[in-house]
């Protein structure tokens, strides 16, 4: 997995995607049509145009979902107030604000995921 930071504030959902489609951000954002906020509906129409399997849903954290599953795209209710997306791959978060994040997230507080299937 290749990190790939944001071009702008909105952009987090397009640089999640251009990590996993091995796309450039600019091909996602061409593509989804917004340099926009994304809702999760949106990563999930671009992935399934790229054919990237998914997850049927977004799973809450819960007592039933504790953590995240190991490819995950993460909402994270970030610490300074906003919505942020970030990729989880291999144990690491790959932040496309903050950059590559070993060991604990501490910028924010993951409420949900949604698992990527494709390799």
């Amino acid at each position: 997995m290749k990190l790939i930071m944001q071009p702008t504030a909105l952009t987090c959902g397009q640089a999640c995607i251009a990590m996993i489609a091995g796309k450039s951000v600019e091909e996602v954002i061409k593509d989804m049509k917004t340099d926009a906020a994304t809702s999760i509906g949106q990563l999930m129409e671009i992935l399934d145009f790229y054919g990237i399997k998914h997850a049927e849903r977004n799973k809450r954290i819960s007592k039933k979902n504790p953590v995240p599953y190991g490819y995950s795209i993460l909402t994270v209710h970030m610490n300074a107030g906003y919505t942020h997306w970030v990729l989880l791959y291999d144990n690491q978060y790959f932040d496309p604000e903050f950059g590559l994040i070993a060991g604990e997230y501490t910028h924010g507080r993951i409420t949900s995921f949604l698992e990527i299937y494709a390799d």
